[in-house]
């Protein structure tokens, strides 16, 4: 059972939904969670997720699960809902291959971590998303950038051509919003790490440039627009 201290704090560190099958682990994590200052809904199917106003919730925690409807459909669910596109996802799995982690972020998870996990470590990505998106949403005015058919909405957090959400993750919208906010200009491998990582200490030029050919291919014929400069960097070009 959750402490005193816990149900005190009445979710002062943030609302979660954990989805997942193993009602033991829905427990435990119930419980971690509530320790620190969070209040937590548990359901046990990507459907029961669904049935639910997501909207409610700061950060959602999914297992991948065995089932039609599994934890990279819900995922993709949700980015692919107006209402919940920027809502936070990390998917906690026992798969852990690297076909497991780059499906899972292609589906739109901002973070991906396999079982079994340090809860200290969980604990504090969940603590450093939810921070993140909250600053997001303070110093960001209400407002969109265009080009075209290719709209980014910066308070909505969504990316769309013709009106359809396209399924970006968070670290390919933070590119793509960097790219329309300054189109016709240049930016190194360094300054797009500082704009799109957290933590960009550990993060390769490689990873820079597989996250902009990723993001490229979504955009379809916009993706054209994402050009490398020799000795500039990467930028939009109108």
């Amino acid at each position: 059972m959750p402490s005193n201290k816990a149900n005190n704090l009445s979710g002062s560190a943030g609302r979660l939904l954990i989805v997942d099958s193993d009602t033991l682990m829905c427990e435990l994590l119930h419980f971690k969670f509530e320790n620190d200052g969070f209040k937590c809904h548990e359901v046990h199917s990507a459907t029961e997720a669904l049935n639910l106003n997501l909207t409610d919730y700061n950060l959602v925690l999914v297992d991948l699960m065995d089932c039609k409807l599994n934890g990279l459909e819900l995922t993709r669910s949700i980015r692919s809902n107006r209402d919940t596109f920027n809502l936070p996802v990390i998917i906690v799995s026992a798969k852990a291959s690297e076909d497991d982690v780059v499906n899972g972020l292609d589906a739109g998870a901002d973070d991906y971590i396999s079982k079994p996990f340090s809860s200290r470590e969980l604990i504090a990505r969940v603590k450093s998303i939810i921070r993140r998106r909250r600053m997001m949403s303070a110093r960001r005015p209400v407002i969109e950038y265009r080009y075209k058919n290719l709209v980014i909405d910066l308070n909505a957090g969504t990316a769309s051509i013709d009106g359809d959400i396209l399924q970006l993750t968070r670290t390919e919208y933070l590119i793509l919003a960097l790219f329309m906010r300054n189109r016709n200009s240049y930016y190194s491998r360094a300054d797009i790490r500082n704009e799109a990582w957290e933590d960009d200490s550990d993060i390769s030029d490689r990873a820079v440039d597989t996250n902009i050919s990723r993001l490229r291919k979504k955009l379809g014929e916009y993706g054209n627009c994402i050009v490398n400069r020799q000795g500039f960097g990467y930028g939009f070009r109108e």
